[in-house]
């Protein structure tokens, strides 16, 4: 399948959809999630290389089924398979922020002293919730210390529920109330001359996205949503549920703007886009969709610092099983204003389809 190539300002991303199947992938440090989810084994089963570190990040909530015991102690084997040494990180609870940032920024700030350099890091954030993940980005750029950072991305395939319906407050994924978290390294600049224009990427969880977004009492809004969705299915749902949420919001058509599923590339540009089109607003991002939309989001935030960007982190979230569907992403990020050598393939991050410097438009790839 087609990879993208896509640039703006100091950050360069590769971006690839394909079979899972073997996969090279080394570098100095890797970063495993384990979940009751059994797609939280996929990247690792099929990941081929070697690292310095690697950790697995396994929070305290365990859930019932048993499936994460199982997920733990094959998700360690392999840490130790494919790393010098592995990290133990803990079992604090997912709803711990503070312990958990401090503890990631931390294992990447002494992997990077002990080596000397600017790291390679190679992350799997299929289970990895958003906070976490746009975090270790915003901390990995804004501090220097990675040269690239690979994000890989298994697609699940989720059971259907009669509770995601347009609107429903009951939810396939999580339970309770959300609270809105600023992302840390993320969090943009204080504006407090100007007017709130919210950009939302949503999913099937309107309900409480809708609560959330008129906290901010915007004077703009505009939606961001999965369509083409991961299957046919998914991208109907996102159909109806944007629509259902637009009409609540009070917005019209011109505020729904649709970005395949999994494409990163695109979620930045639109984004981009937005924060390029006018100066007379403080733009927040909520990352409300799903994870490669939050991906995008996370880059423009990197690229334009006056943008904050916020998560939601729900009281808790519900077990599911959530099989990987065979399909993965994986989106490569360099930091361009860090010096790099063509070590543990960053070769690859040039091609004959790389788009010119300063010119966002990415090369189409198999996602749209």
């Amino acid at each position: 399948m087609n990879d993208v190539i896509w640039r703006r300002g100091h950050v360069e991303m590769r971006q690839e959809r394909r079979i899972s199947e073997r996969m090279e992938a080394a570098g100095d440090l890797l970063v495993l999630t384990s979940s009751w989810e059994r797609r939280c084994i996929e990247v690792a089963r099929v990941m081929h290389g070697r690292y310095a570190v690697a950790t697995v990040i396994t929070f305290a909530e365990e859930g019932t089924s048993g499936r994460r015991a199982d997920h733990d102690a094959e998700l360690w084997r392999l840490a130790t398979e494919h790393a010098v040494s592995v990290a133990d990180l803990g079992r604090q609870s997912v709803s711990d922020v503070e312990s958990w940032r401090d503890a990631i920024a931390e294992l990447v700030a002494r992997t990077r002293i002990e080596l000397g350099r600017p790291l390679d890091m190679v992350v799997d954030v299929s289970c990895l919730p958003k906070y976490y993940m746009l975090t270790l980005m915003g901390y990995c750029v804004s501090s220097g210390s990675v040269r690239s950072l690979r994000l890989l991305y298994a697609e699940g395939r989720y059971a259907p529920s009669d509770g995601n319906t347009s609107l429903s407050p009951d939810h396939a994924f999580t339970e309770g109330a959300w609270r809105s978290l600023p992302v840390p390294y993320l969090e943009g600049r204080l504006s407090p001359d100007k007017k709130v224009e919210v950009i939302a990427s949503i999913g099937f969880e309107t309900f409480q996205a809708r609560k959330l977004i008129r906290v901010y009492e915007a004077e703009r809004h505009c939606l961001v949503t999965p369509y083409p969705g991961f299957s046919p299915e998914y991208g109907d749902q996102s159909e109806k549920e944007a629509k259902a949420l637009a009409t609540n919001l009070d917005l019209d058509e011109r505020e729904i703007l649709r970005c395949p599923a999994g494409d990163a590339a695109a979620a930045a540009e639109i984004v981009i886009d937005v924060l390029d089109r006018c100066d007379r607003f403080k733009e927040v991002g909520l990352c409300l969709g799903t994870k490669p939309h939050a991906i995008g989001f996370g880059i423009a935030a990197l690229i334009r610092p006056d943008f904050t960007l916020v998560c939601r982190m729900p009281d808790r979230y519900v077990e599911t099983e959530t099989p990987a569907t065979g399909i993965m992403w994986s989106y490569k990020l360099h930091d361009l204003s860090v010096a790099t050598s063509p070590t543990h393939g960053d070769a690859d991050a040039m091609g004959p389809n790389a788009a010119r410097e300063g010119d966002g438009s990415p090369v189409p790839s198999a996602a749209t």
